[in-house]
């Protein structure tokens, strides 16, 4: 199921006219799937599309509860504040915040927050979703 983003936009994620969107799938939500701005955060993204995703320091890359591990498609490279949060606790190269990681099209995730954060379950749920999307 793939969700638009609706009228009421959050402070920060005014959408303009016939912008490019991507497609954010969160593998380990059973494939749920949201449209976001491409250019725009995972974050961001997701608010719009009234999408649950989990963060607590408004999108600053303070608290890394928005974290994820991308399994396909291509992001921006992270900025300097993303780059100093992943190397202090990135545990994968697919570590990224959603919060900060940009759109360049279509990506596939695992959310962190879904699997309680525990390093050994997200990275189950990761290889799974690597394992399901080679078939």
């Amino acid at each position: 199921m793939t969700r638009r983003a609706g009228d009421a936009l959050p402070y920060g994620t005014e959408q303009r006219g016939n912008e490019s969107m991507a497609t954010v799938k969160v593998l380990n939500r059973d494939n749920v799937a949201f449209e976001a701005r491409k250019g725009g955060t995972v974050l961001a993204g997701a608010r719009v599309a009234k999408e649950e995703w989990r963060w607590y320091c408004g999108g600053q890359a303070l608290c890394g509860t928005c974290c994820m591990l991308v399994v396909e498609g291509e992001l921006e490279k992270p900025g300097e504040i993303e780059q100093y949060f992943i190397d202090g606790w990135g545990y994968h190269p697919a570590y990224r915040l959603g919060c900060q990681a940009r759109l360049k099209g279509d990506i596939s995730v695992v959310a962190c927050a879904d699997e309680g954060f525990e390093k050994e379950a997200v990275l189950k749920a990761y290889e799974t979703a690597c394992e399901r999307n080679k078939s």
